[in-house]
């Protein structure tokens, strides 16, 4: 009778360690979906971000009043600054003109950070305005 006893304990302690294998791998597992998770938002919001930032890159090429063009893009103005708050992410817009006999050099400089305040990316965008210049 002894000998059954001590392979029934062999048995169980087989299948204690089986199960304390599988639960150490579900938990790995899931914490591997947790952090895909926190990257794949990470990377939606960054995607959209730059999408609009080139978007509106481009309608500032050709505008003259940069202002106007932000606002016409849902912009808001703040503290000398433009915000625009999507789902997701924030992007924030500063304006700067260097006025010469020869032009005008805009800068506006984008910057775009998620929700959680984890910063995005940072754009610089120059458009050069030409004036009339006498020969």
């Amino acid at each position: 009778m002894r000998k059954r006893h001590s392979t029934a304990n062999i048995l169980l302690i087989e299948l204690v360690l089986v199960i304390l294998f599988f639960m150490l791998c579900v938990s790995t597992i899931v914490e591997m979906f947790g952090l895909a998770r926190v990257k794949s938002a990470y990377a939606r919001a960054s995607c959209s971000a730059m999408l609009a930032v080139e978007n509106l890159e481009e309608r500032l090429a050709g505008a003259e009043n940069a202002g106007a063009e932000l606002e016409a893009a849902g912009f808001t103005a703040a503290d000398g600054r433009w915000v625009l708050e999507q789902d997701g992410y924030t992007i924030t817009a500063a304006e700067t003109e260097e006025k010469t006999e020869a032009g005008i050099l805009r800068t506006v400089e984008f910057s775009a950070e998620q929700k959680t305040g984890r910063k995005l990316f940072d754009l610089p965008v120059v458009n050069y305005l030409p004036g009339e210049v006498s020969p």
